[in-house]
């Protein structure tokens, strides 16, 4: 976790050859990111760890468009807050791999490593989460595990119970601002790092291809 407002940007690398697997993999857990050039291959990187899903894809669309309790139906095209997927999930995904397929304007992913401060005031804070079917229940925003911690944070579908967090996270400086370009892939440590994108203008067309990873 960091402990400033420290903001940095990348935007390549092609560390996908030449690391092993065990190195990338030590790399994900002190970093909690990785990016990856276009001929990296998930299985080999999750192999005995995670169970890697079909890929879908993520396009902006306007709010009218999109299904009402997603991010897309609250937002449209706009701004998204800081989030993890799956927050509402009795088992969210472990790891994000975002791949661009179509960029026909510079664009963005933002990257939140949460301070020592704020990963204590996540973990001392309750969220009100609601299903798609309006299914209420409590959940932690934030539980020690085995290696780290593993955070949830949605506030359109997860409302915390700590005054003020929702706002003092959203004006939270990135940790790591990724660059998109073709050929790249981008892994996220989804229990650790919060994620956002900025807005996309109707004029841009940018599709990304997004596999879920879970913990076995």
């Amino acid at each position: 976790m960091s402990e400033g407002g420290c903001r940095k940007w990348v935007v390549s690398s092609s560390r996908a050859s030449a690391g092993s697997a065990g190195e990338l993999r030590a790399e994900l857990a002190v970093k909690g990111y990785l990016l990856l050039d276009s001929e990296f291959v998930a299985a080999d990187l999750f192999d005995g760890l995670g169970q890697v899903e079909q890929p879908t894809q993520l396009r902006p669309v306007d709010r009218n468009e999109a299904q009402s309790w997603s991010l897309s139906g609250r937002f449209g095209r706009g701004a998204f807050p800081w989030h993890t997927d799956g927050a509402i999930s009795s088992d969210p995904p472990h790891w994000l791999l975002l791949r661009p397929l179509e960029l026909s304007a510079a664009t963005t992913t933002e990257l939140l490593d949460p301070s020592t401060t704020l990963c204590r005031r996540l973990e001392r804070t309750v969220l009100l989460a609601k299903d798609h079917a309006g299914r209420a229940r409590y959940l932690p925003a934030l539980v020690p595990t085995h290696d780290f911690h593993r955070i949830r944070w949605d506030p359109r579908a997860c409302r915390p119970d700590s005054p003020g967090l929702v706002s003092d996270l959203e004006g939270t400086a990135p940790t790591v601002i990724v660059g998109w370009q073709l050929g790249m892939t981008l892994v996220v440590d989804n229990f650790r790092l919060l994620h956002r994108r900025p807005a996309v203008n109707a004029a841009t067309s940018r599709v990304l291809e997004r596999t879920y990873v879970r913990s076995l």
